[in-house]
């Protein structure tokens, strides 16, 4: 009887707890973790980034990477909207693709938000291409602790959050896109993906449509063994 009674109230302590933990918040950075996201630079110079089209011909981060990132950084569901896998050194100040230099920077964080570090970035390339700032040094600047930048190039606290930054247009822009025939429902959250013709289809809060060798590329698996 003792162990029954034990058993029962590890069982109802298991019940009550699990809603709590689905409803625990999930971590908003506003400053990435130096020891996870140091930055990372490509070798290249200011008359590289000045390029017109440079940050588009090498922004290459794949989903398997980013979801990497969400785990390191403690972030167990992400939904659209929330987050933006952001280049601590952004691509047009010759930051790299690496996991070293790629944080989730939340969008709904107010004053500072990866809207507002946009800004910066778009600043401070300004200021390097028209040979006001020197590469390295903005670099450093954004790298150290981009709010302290912010203030020293661009200005005082924000009050707006800003326009969506290049990253988000691009992640709203897979989102909203038709599915082209052949392709599957990717679900980034769950790493499965689903195709035509299942009740899920296109319908999870989190995924987009690509191709299914393009999902097994990058790590996604078929639901349920077929993804029917």
């Amino acid at each position: 009887m003792k162990t029954v009674a034990v058993r029962n109230l590890l069982l109802l302590t298991l019940v009550l707890s699990s809603p709590l933990r689905a409803q625990q918040p999930q971590p908003e950075p506003i400053l990435p973790d130096p020891k996870l996201t140091p930055g990372d630079v490509f070798d290249v110079t200011a008359e590289d980034i000045c390029v017109p089209g440079y940050a588009k011909k090498v922004r290459n981060v794949p989903q398997s990477v980013k979801e990497q990132v969400y785990r390191e950084y403690g972030i167990s569901e992400h939904h659209r909207g929330n987050y933006e896998c952001d280049h601590l050194i952004s691509l047009e100040l010759g930051g790299s693709n690496s996991i070293k230099n790629l944080w989730p920077e939340s969008y709904r964080t107010r004053p500072w938000n990866a809207r507002v570090k946009d800004r910066l970035e778009n600043r401070l390339h300004e200021l390097v291409c028209s040979g006001q700032l020197d590469l390295k040094a903005a670099q450093q600047a954004i790298a150290s602790n981009w709010i302290e930048a912010y203030k020293k190039y661009v200005g005082p606290e924000p009050k707006a959050l800003g326009r969506p930054s290049e990253d988000e247009r691009a992640e709203m822009a897979l989102a909203a896109a038709p599915a082209a025939p052949g392709q599957v429902w990717v679900n980034t959250r769950s790493g499965k993906y689903w195709k035509p013709g299942s009740r899920y289809y296109g319908k999870t809060k989190q995924g987009k449509f690509m191709s299914e060798g393009e999902a097994k590329a990058a790590g996604f698996q078929p639901a349920r063994g077929a993804g029917e």
